[in-house]
C-alpha cells in the first residue's frame, strides 16, 4: 500500500512538474515582454523629462541673473534716492540760511531808514 501510495504522489508531482515548467517559462517570457515594452515606451518619456528639466533650469538661472539684475537696480535706486535726500536737505538749510539772511537785511534796512528818517526830521526841527 506505501508503495502505490509513494506512486500516486510521485505521479502527481510529476504530472505537476510536467505543468509547472511551461508556466514558468511563460511567465518568463510574459515579463521580458513587459520589460522591453515598458523600456520602449518609457524611452522617450524620459528622454523629454531630461530636456524638461534643462529648460526648466535654464529658466531658473534666467530667473536668477534677472534677480541680481533687479537687485542692483534697487541699489542704485537707494543710493539715488538718499542721495536726492541729502540735497534736500542741504536746500533746505541754504533755504534757511537765505530766509534768515533775507530777514535780517530787511530788518536792518527798516531800522536804518527809520533812524535816518528821525535824525533828518530832528536835524531839520534844530534848523528852524
Amino acid at each position: 500500500m506505501n508503495t502505490i501510495l509513494f506512486g500516486i504522489i510521485a505521479a502527481l508531482l510529476l504530472v505537476i512538474v510536467v505543468y509547472l515548467i511551461p508556466l514558468l517559462l511563460e511567465l518568463k517570457k510574459t515579463a521580458i515582454s513587459m520589460r522591453n515594452t515598458t523600456e520602449k515606451n518609457l524611452a522617450p518619456a524620459l528622454d523629454e523629462l531630461q530636456l524638461t528639466l534643462k529648460t526648466i533650469r535654464s529658466i531658473s538661472d534666467n530667473v536668477n541673473d534677472i534677480t541680481e539684475d533687479v537687485k542692483g537696480v534697487a541699489d542704485s535706486i537707494t543710493e539715488v534716492s538718499a542721495k536726492i535726500f541729502a540735497v534736500n536737505r542741504a536746500l533746505d538749510a541754504l533755504g534757511s540760511a537765505a530766509s534768515v539772511r533775507a530777514m535780517s537785511l530787511k530788518a536792518g534796512i527798516a531800522a536804518a531808514s527809520t533812524y535816518l528818517l528821525t535824525n533828518l526830521m530832528k536835524k531839520g526841527d534844530r534848523k528852524k
